[in-house]
């Protein structure tokens, strides 16, 4: 018996359990100054050491013989002695072994810590959900329409404070610059600042390149790159002008020219598509015996061209159509040019005036008025014809004049003598005898001493003689120095006689 009570010694009981018992043992891993867990304690039974000599005694004594082991108070008691554990994670004193849970500090500091985080938490997030509510992200409108503006400070109860500038690069009613970073986070119901683009300045004057030496796309481009709005690019169809090639300028204001155009004028600059072609698909009727205004108004439906000649008929009467250049039902295309012929009656055949005299002429055709003049002539005989106002050959029409001019000759000038005549009827002399007829005679006047009457002509440079019809004569003029009274004839001495023979 002895020998089995003995295995429960202190020293050698751990040594005595089986191998399985002592592994399933916990170390602990860090153990300091604890508390005692509030357990029951259990009635231990002292272990003593049973002698060899008396072995029957000592089984008959009682097993716990300390009385203050026989009183054990289930209460739990704190205790300040600090233990260290043993390698199998036993704390013992001399009367328990207490069983340490090494987790039990660190769970209590990572409970600390995980409060302290969750209000931390809750305080972040409840500030960042604030935040989110009253701010919103600032968008890059720069370059955009200033209504997406508009639209986006409504819905995010912002106010805006608008400029506005002009711009070259940005277009008018865009966004040409923000106060406010991209991306960066605006309060709600903050003002905004943005400038707000008018467009290209239309006062600024603009200098025009040479449109000649420049192709479509070319002033195309010299538009956009300018902003140039009211400069145009028209092309029209031209037979004269290769395709693509400048054909003319036009501006809207006479006042305005290459040098002083502003970008707010109006400009048309045009370039030619080449010739038009249409297709042959427009019947020509048959306009015979129609009017004019029946051509014209078919005309203006189709888009030919017409054009018109007249033609005298003794058979189809003034205003109607006798002949057309493409005959009826054949097809024309647009812009085709269509010849058409309209009476304009009978006409009237102008002759050769040559082949009548002037007293005959004027009863030559019959409707003619002939009106006839004769003239002197240096080159022209007498009689002979000088000139017609119409060509022979012309046929006259009712829209036509139907009156000629005929011009015959009245041969050379011949001067007669005008001695005798006063120096007062010389211009009425010249003039009926010369100058109404066609001639251009000049002439000049001197006085001479003379017993002729005072006035009267008493020499001449040329007389009874043909003359050029632009001839210049000269008259002699009685002063009277040695007239008698009038109506009285003086004596003749031989000096009258003499100078009367000279004059002559």
């Amino acid at each position: 018996m002895s020998d089995f009570l003995s295995n429960f010694s202190g020293d050698d009981y751990k040594e005595k359990l089986p191998k399985s018992k002592r592994e399933k043992e916990v170390k602990p891993k860090v153990t300091k100054e604890v508390l005692e867990e509030p357990k029951k304690r259990k009635k231990k039974r002292r272990k003593e050491e049973p002698s060899s000599n008396d072995t029957s005694q000592k089984i008959n004594a009682p097993i716990f013989d300390d009385p203050e082991l026989l009183n054990v108070d289930d209460t739990p008691k704190k205790s300040t002695k600090k233990v260290e554990p043993s390698e199998d994670g036993y704390v013992s004193d001399d009367l328990h072994e207490v069983e340490i849970d090494p987790e039990y500090e660190k769970k209590q500091r990572n409970k600390k810590i995980l409060i302290g985080v969750s209000s931390l938490a809750v305080v972040i997030i409840g500030y960042t959900t604030y935040y989110q509510m009253t701010r919103v992200k600032m968008p890059d409108f720069v370059d955009k329409s200033v209504t997406d503006v508009r639209k986006w400070a409504t819905d995010n109860r912002m106010e805006l404070d608008l400029k506005e500038a002009y711009s070259l690069k940005v277009e008018s009613s865009n966004i040409i610059k923000q106060v406010v970073n991209p991306g960066k986070k605006v309060k709600k119901g903050s003002t905004l600042n943005f400038t707000v683009s008018e467009g290209a300045d239309p006062e600024e004057i603009i200098s025009l390149p040479d449109f000649k030496t420049m192709s479509e796309k070319e002033v195309n481009e010299f538009v956009e790159k300018n902003k140039a709005e009211n400069l145009s690019v028209i092309t029209e169809y031209s037979d004269k002008v290769e395709k693509g090639k400048f054909t003319r300028l036009e501006f809207g204001n006479k006042e305005v020219t290459a040098d002083n155009y502003r970008r707010r004028d109006n400009l048309n600059v045009y370039f030619s598509k080449g010739v038009e072609i249409f297709e042959k698909n427009i019947p020509v009727p048959d306009f015979i015996g129609k009017t004019k205004a029946e051509v014209d108004e078919w005309a203006k439906k189709s888009g030919v061209l017409i054009a018109y000649e007249d033609v005298d008929s003794d058979k189809v009467e003034e205003g109607k159509i006798i002949g057309q250049s493409v005959e009826k039902n054949q097809k024309v295309a647009k812009n085709d040019k269509l010849t058409i012929k309209v009476s304009i009656g009978k006409a009237i055949v102008v002759p050769y005036f040559g082949d009548y005299t002037a007293e005959t002429s004027t009863t030559a055709v019959e409707g003619l008025d002939v009106r006839v003049q004769q003239v002197f002539s240096d080159s022209v005989p007498y009689g002979q014809l000088i000139s017609q106002s119409i060509e022979s050959g012309t046929k006259l029409t009712g829209k036509d004049q139907k009156s000629v001019k005929v011009v015959y000759s009245y041969g050379q000038p011949y001067i007669k003598s005008y001695f005798g005549q006063l120096e007062g009827d010389l211009p009425k002399l010249i003039y009926d005898d010369f100058n109404s007829k066609g001639a251009s005679i000049t002439y000049d006047v001197y006085y001479v001493d003379s017993d002729a009457e005072k006035g009267q002509i008493v020499k001449m440079s040329v007389y009874n003689q043909y003359i050029a019809s632009n001839s210049y004569l000269t008259f002699g003029i009685s002063n009277g120095r040695f007239a008698s009274q009038p109506g009285k004839t003086p004596e003749k001495g031989p000096e009258t006689e003499a100078e009367n023979v000279f004059s002559k």
